[in-house]
């Protein structure tokens, strides 16, 4: 959180008042007013292992955005209409984190309900309240997994539900209730983190983005940019040459190279001078096996490196079912699932139920291929996977699955 931003400070063991033993001064303020870094926090930690944490509202999280929390005092509605935001499981309630322009700052509420905070703090995860219960993220609901909603676009929503309960903004349920259940949990745009060297503006509305992701392989800014951050090779140029990421060596045996239709990838002169795609070494380098990617695997594993590189964000799916019931390798293959999902949205927006054969379950999921099919097997009975288009052999067409019931393919066809 401290790296991320969040102006923290440290708070009594088990309890909401500040730890002054800590504090510079014994005073909150320079931690409201300036951020103490990861180095500060660890001090903390270092010092006394069982202190809460804080998080302070109304901060600043860039020059133009500052941080606004609300405190719900009871279990948030499933159907409130709020969008995904980073929240919190509190003891008796939800904290929900938004963003808000500086300029568009709200006044502090408090209601029946719960509050908007704009000042103070709030306890922040991993503490431990009082009753012996932790404050933590919800899953998939972490400032990791989502970014902050804006709460300007919500403010009335909010106020009116603190106040009374109430949902009241019919113009935007008529069209919640004309999304599909993937979109309306897909809540941002996915854009380019590198904007200034690789101009791009990949949007949930494009459709087939088939034709940007393959221009995107061509471009020399992102392609050093992924090896310095996925494979942790600094290269400043095409044709240099550094150290193989896929296998030990003493001395530089690769270098970026362009292939005649433009597309930029490494050459291994160990192979012969072997050319992989970023999206064949980034395959290989996760299953520790060679492969050479069809079109269809190419753009998958295209949209999922650029995710993994932080070149992309890509909205989150909520798993519609718990997670509780399932074996560990149930649980990997589901997740592999939902991320395959996640990642297809760069390359087909309007796509959602997904090839997802044995074999490429296995290589997506790093599971053997015998774990791979006896998890997809398992989930099947389970209903937590639903064929929704059978497969041709012949016409070598995989079969689609989903993770919704609606989905489910109709027996009789």
């Amino acid at each position: 959180m401290a790296s991320d931003g969040f102006h923290l400070l440290p708070l009594q063991p088990k309890g909401k008042e500040p730890e002054f033993s800590l504090l510079l001064g014994n005073s909150t303020k320079p931690y409201q007013e300036h951020r103490a870094g990861p180095e500060v926090v660890k001090s903390w930690l270092d010092s006394k292992k069982d202190i809460n944490i804080g998080c302070f509202a109304g901060t600043e999280i860039d020059k133009d955005y500052r941080l606004i929390i609300v405190d719900l005092d009871q279990e948030q509605p499933k159907d409130l209409g709020f969008p995904l935001t980073p929240i919190v499981k509190t003891n008796r309630g939800h904290h929900l984190y938004f963003k808000c322009h500086k300029n568009k700052i709200p006044a502090a509420h408090k209601g029946p309900r719960g509050e908007i905070k704009t000042n103070g703090y709030v306890v922040a995860p991993p503490s431990l309240h009082p009753s012996g219960s932790y404050y933590q993220w919800i899953e998939y609901l972490s400032f990791k997994d989502v970014p902050l909603a804006d709460f300007d676009t919500r403010r009335d929503q909010i106020i009116n539900y603190l106040e009374s309960g109430e949902y009241k903004n019919e113009e935007e349920n008529k069209v919640k209730k004309n999304r599909t259940d993937t979109e309306s949990n897909t809540t941002i745009n996915i854009y380019s983190s590198i904007k200034s060297t690789c101009p791009v503006n990949i949007t949930l509305d494009n459709g087939n983005n088939k034709d940007t992701l393959i221009e995107l392989s061509k471009n020399e800014d992102l392609s050093l940019y992924i090896m310095n951050n996925v494979f942790g090779v600094s290269v400043n140029k095409i044709g240099s040459s550094f150290i193989c990421p896929l296998h030990p060596e003493s001395k530089p045996s690769a270098s970026l190279f362009r292939a005649a239709n433009g597309n930029i990838g490494m050459k291994d002169f160990h192979r012969n001078g072997k050319f992989y795609t970023l999206a064949e070494l980034y395959f290989e380098y996760k299953n520790k096996k060679q492969k050479d990617l069809d079109s269809g695997t190419f753009i998958i594993w295209w949209c999922r490196l650029l995710r993994d590189s932080g070149a992309i964000k890509v909205p989150k799916i909520l798993p519609p079912k718990p997670l509780a019931d399932l074996s560990k390798n149930q649980r990997i293959i589901y997740e592999s699932f939902i991320e395959l999902l996640e990642v297809q949205q760069v390359y087909n927006t309007k796509q959602r139920p997904a090839p997802f054969s044995y074999r490429f379950a296995a290589d997506w999921s790093g599971l053997s291929l015998a774990s791979a099919q006896s998890a997809i097997k398992g989930l099947v009975k389970k209903g937590y996977l639903f064929r929704a288009e059978k497969g041709d052999r012949d016409k070598r067409k995989a079969a689609k699955w989903s993770i919704y019931e609606k989905d489910k393919l109709d027996p009789e066809k």
